[in-house]
């Protein structure tokens, strides 16, 4: 096959796929806003290398532009299912507002367009730098609460180890002289990614076996794990022997730079002087066998006439315009009219209060919110109902933006909700207190699509799953009881209270 065979399928293929990514651009606007929203927020930290790594993903492509220049562009039906299946996920993770997964399948998109309209070949060489921006997509954070325990075992390991006297309750570490919480902040996520980024864009362009990239990315992770696990272990140390008074004890973020940046220069050092010079004659063979079996495949002509090729971009196209349309027909879905909710619970010892200085009040925007508050065999109980007739971006049940509580009026007790299971479902727990040291225990949980789970994975699935059954309905059950005496004599009082409300829930009433 010719270079100028090649040029000219380029030519063709190329404005193709420039007209499809165009256009995906513009119809996938908002999950791109939304991944450029993360990426300009400096303050979010994790994800600020998102522009750097999108930059380095193109320099990657134009890196192997000799190499794609002597593959001649083939489309591929064969492609097609996977942008179908990208498009179905980016439509369901709309549907239930999932903005991570968007952003995951918009990726998956991409680089399945660029698979259907380029082939196989072509494809085996832009396969790691499309995917590389998959380092810039915050689909990472589930990895975050498992590194905070990591993280607090090893240091009060070590703690321990080092003869410092420690106490450990959850992941608060108890010292002489002070405590330290170990926070998702302090899970190391940071230099997780920065060190997979980092460790993966060294590997690809310097090893060309498989199982030596895995190996030094694998080396630089966990070089990154240990960073952090020195990190919160000197900040222990120095706040022991020095009575928290040290610098690094209230800013430690730099401390952890440091010791990453330090440990990657030395595995760097280890690499260029005594790996790389033994290897570098078997790399640059390998390189040239490589080079030259790509050559040698792309020899074999595209047997794909334009019509076909035409084909397949139309294909695509029709592909990429049915989940936003499918989304814009939900989206200006009207939501029945609803002037209340009917809230009926047990009236033999529930005695409602017509008036309270119970001040609590869960957020969740966009809801109908309906709170009454009762005196229940001398318990001063508040039950709120967070009802959502439609979801729709924004206004959900599960949202970041939703609110147990008010924090300028009632303040968390814990960290992170307790899960308790006190009856046929879960519920979350939650202990607040406000400025007048006044103390409430909180059970909730979520009921979606007519059934009750904490789990918000599950939450979402549920309404999918109530989106395609006709019953979008969803709503947040919040009780909270007044505290008596110790927590566990509230707890009781309140799980028989729940208890009780069971079977009026299931038959919530709508005002239309």
């Amino acid at each position: 096959m010719s270079d100028a065979s090649s040029k000219s399928g380029w030519t063709y293929a190329g404005a193709m796929l420039s007209g499809l990514l165009l256009l995906v651009g513009i119809l996938y606007r908002q999950t791109v806003t939304y991944l450029a929203d993360i990426w300009s927020d400096i303050s979010a930290g994790e994800y600020a290398h998102g522009f750097l790594v999108l930059a380095i993903s193109l320099y990657l492509i134009n890196y192997n532009r000799e190499r794609l220049a002597r593959i001649n562009p083939c489309p591929t039906y064969l492609a097609l299912p996977f942008v179908f299946g990208s498009v179905l996920l980016w439509l369901v993770a709309v549907l239930v507002d999932v903005e991570v997964v968007q952003a995951l399948a918009l990726l998956f998109v991409l680089v399945s367009v660029v698979w259907a309209m380029t082939g196989h070949q072509v494809m085996k060489v832009l396969a790691f730098p499309l995917l590389f921006i998959g380092f810039a997509i915050p689909i990472w954070f589930p990895l975050s609460p498992v590194l905070q325990e990591i993280t607090a075992d090893v240091v009060f390991w070590i703690t321990r180890m080092a003869g410092i006297p420690a106490f450990r309750s959850d992941n608060l570490i108890t010292v002489p002289g002070g405590a330290f919480s170990i926070e998702e902040a302090c899970s190391g996520l940071r230099y997780l990614l920065a060190a997979l980024t980092l460790g993966s864009l060294y590997a690809y362009l310097n090893y060309v076996s498989l199982a030596a990239r895995f190996a030094v990315v694998a080396v630089v992770a966990g070089a990154a794990l240990v960073a952090n696990f020195l990190r919160v272990y000197i900040v222990v140390y120095l706040g022991y022997v020095t009575e928290m008074q040290h610098p690094w004890v209230a800013d430690h973020l730099m401390l952890g730079w440091y010791l990453f940046g330090g440990l990657i220069a030395l595995l760097l050092f280890a690499d260029a002087r005594l790996y790389r010079p033994g290897t570098e004659t078997a790399t640059s063979a390998a390189t040239s066998v490589a080079t030259s079996t790509v050559s040698g495949e792309d020899s074999v002509p595209c047997g794909k006439s334009q019509k076909q090729c035409m084909t397949v971009g139309a294909i695509c196209l029709a592909l990429l315009i049915l989940g936003p349309a499918v989304e814009y027909q939900q989206k200006n879905q009207q939501a029945p009219e609803i002037s209340g909710i009917d809230l009926l619970l047990p009236a033999d010892d529930w005695l409602l209060q017509s008036t309270s200085s119970n001040d609590w009040m869960p957020i969740y925007h966009g809801s109908i919110t309906v709170k009454k508050d009762y005196q229940v065999r001398g318990d001063d109980v508040s039950v709120v109902i967070a009802y959502y007739p439609i979801q729709k971006q924004g206004e959900e049940v599960i949202n970041d933006l939703n609110r147990i509580s008010n924090k300028k009026v009632w303040h968390h007790e814990l960290s992170r909700p307790r899960t308790r299971y006190p009856v046929q479902h879960g519920v979350f727990e939650q202990l607040m207190t406000n400025s007048q040291n006044n103390k409430r225990l909180v059970w909730y949980w979520y009921n979606i699509g007519g059934q009750p789970t904490i789990n918000k994975y599950q939450a979402k699935l549920l309404q999918l799953r109530s989106l395609l059954t006709g019953q979008p309905q969803s709503y947040m059950v919040a009780v909270s009881i007044a505290k008596k005496g110790d927590v566990e004599t509230t707890r009781t009082a309140l799980k028989k209270i729940v208890a009780e409300m069971e079977i009026p829930l299931a038959s919530l009433k709508v005002i239309e």
